[in-house]
Order: structure tokens, then C-alpha cells, then sequence
């Protein structure tokens, strides 16, 4: 049998602490949105109703639902909640240094040169310690994200000559 299979037809029971924490969780400011709504999930779900039910209730899909219901009685309700990474890879630059590669692309491109290029920024942002390593790529990734094309010299926002 798979994981799935595992948990199949055994139903949410909450004690009182714990729905009394879902509840905060749910109206804390603290807790994403995404938190809250397994938070939500969690309270339906303790409280008998169906997945499908619990579904329409909390606008979430139903693999959403099932999922945050085999977490819960798996792992608990700290990992049912909270215990979701995002998919994909970990993001190699923090904001700052993104902010640093996208200054640097507004700038004057270096001498000798008349337009940025994807690798020129990663050399420089190495060579002036903005990021510890960058590959042209990921440099790529940062400026169309900011809707930068610093080889199109008219997209690229630079300060007046007084």
C-alpha cells in the first residue's frame, strides 16, 4: 500500500487545544494566508465534515485538502500547518544583492563598453563583492523579473546628465 492508502478513511479528531489554536492561527496576522487556510482545512475536518465539503467551504482543491488531512495524522498539527516548503529550488539571491544587480544594470555600463550584457553584470557584481557567485543566467532571470533589457539602452532607467 502507498502513503496515501495508509491514512485512508481514518477521520480528524482535534482536542480542544488544538482547535482552540487553530482558531488563533486563523485570526493572527501573523500566519500567512496559506497557513490559515490549512488551519481552516484542519477545524472542517475536525469538525466531521467531508472533504468535498471542506473543498467548497475553503475554496481550496481537493488533492489541498487530502493532503493537509494525511499531514495531520502523520506528522501533527505543526507539520500539517506550517511543514509545507515551496516546491522547486531554494532562490540563490536574497533582495538586496537582486537589488544590487538591478542598480548596477541601471548604471553606466563600464568603459569600452556601450551596453550591459548578462555576463558583464555577473562579472561585475562579483568583482565589487554584491554576490559571492552568479552565473549570467540567474542575472537573466533577476532583470526580466524587474522588466530590465539593459542592451535596450531606452528600457534602462539612468539619472539625467545636469
Amino acid at each position: 500500500m502507498g502513503s496515501k492508502e495508509d491514512t485512508r478513511g481514518e477521520r480528524i479528531r482535534l482536542t480542544r487545544t488544538q482547535q482552540r489554536k487553530l482558531r488563533e492561527l486563523q485570526r493572527s496576522a501573523e500566519v500567512d494566508a496559506l497557513s490559515a487556510r490549512r488551519a481552516r482545512i484542519l477545524e472542517l475536518l475536525g469538525q466531521g465534515f467531508r472533504q468535498s465539503e471542506v473543498q467548497a467551504a475553503t475554496g481550496a482543491g481537493i488533492a489541498t485538502v487530502g493532503r493537509t488531512r494525511r499531514r495531520f495524522l502523520k506528522e501533527g498539527l505543526e507539520a500539517a500547518v506550517y511543514g509545507y516548503e515551496a516546491p522547486g529550488a531554494p532562490r540563490l539571491l536574497n533582495a538586496t544583492e537582486e537589488a544590487r544587480i538591478v542598480a548596477l544594470a541601471c548604471s553606466d555600463p563600464p568603459a569600452g563598453r556601450s551596453k550591459w550584457t548578462t555576463q558583464l553584470l555577473a562579472e561585475h557584481a562579483i568583482a565589487r563583492g554584491f554576490v559571492a557567485q552568479v552565473g549570467r543566467e540567474t542575472v537573466r532571470l533577476v532583470l526580466k523579473h524587474h522588466g530590465l533589457k539593459p542592451w535596450r539602452e531606452k528600457n534602462v532607467v539612468r539619472a539625467q546628465a545636469r
